[in-house]
């Protein structure tokens, strides 16, 4: 990695990465559920699960993804190819466990620790395998970033998702977010430290 500013690389960071996230998440739950409808119409609950998970997986790996790559592309990260693989990570990870979730519960009744946890590791595990294997020939320690993803991905929704509601959605999603922007911005410069290339104070 080029070397950056650390307190410079974290503030671009939560900012690109809220911002993006934000907007992705909310364009996700609006087209999500109407879709979902007409799928289960036609196909039936499971598919209505697939679609609907890879739906806001997508839009959310596209929100996380490409807030994150328009900061490392001046790290010389691959910007499509990072983006690209984090919205495919999201889609799978989220079809899956939209559909394993909906085994277990009504998809419209689904309760809030569950969904927290649901979405901490079918967003948080395979977003965090695939952006590891990107970093690897950037960062010595790249594999702590899995566990730092899905560290980030459930502290955010475990905080954001009991906020929501009728009229709240921004502020759930905002929260949501701005917590999984700033514990992994943070864990990408603690991962940066010992690069005598990578981020400097």
């Amino acid at each position: 990695m080029s070397k950056v500013n650390s307190g410079s690389f974290f503030l671009q960071w939560v900012t690109a990465v809220t911002v993006t996230m934000i907007l992705a998440v909310m364009s996700a739950l609006g087209v999500m559920w109407p879709i979902g409808e007409m799928v289960q119409r036609a196909w039936g609950d499971v598919a209505e699960a697939l679609v609907v998970g890879a739906i806001f997986g997508g839009l959310l790996g596209l929100g996380i993804g490409l807030g994150q790559a328009i900061v490392l592309r001046n790290l010389d990260i691959p910007f499509m190819r990072w983006l690209g693989q984090t919205v495919l990570a999201g889609a799978v990870g989220m079809a899956l466990g939209f559909t394993l979730v909906f085994r277990l519960f009504n998809l419209d009744n689904v309760p809030e620790i569950a969904a927290g946890l649901m979405m901490a590791l079918s967003a948080g595990i395979p977003i965090g395998l695939v952006q590891w294997q990107m970093l690897k020939p950037y960062v010595a320690q790249a594999q702590l970033w899995l566990p730092i993803c899905m560290v980030a991905f459930l502290i955010g929704f475990a905080v954001g998702l009991p906020l929501g509601g009728e009229g709240r959605e921004w502020l759930s999603v905002g929260v949501v977010a701005l917590l999984t922007a700033v514990i992994s911005g943070a864990g990408m410069v603690w991962l940066a430290r010992g690069e005598e290339t990578a981020v400097v104070a």
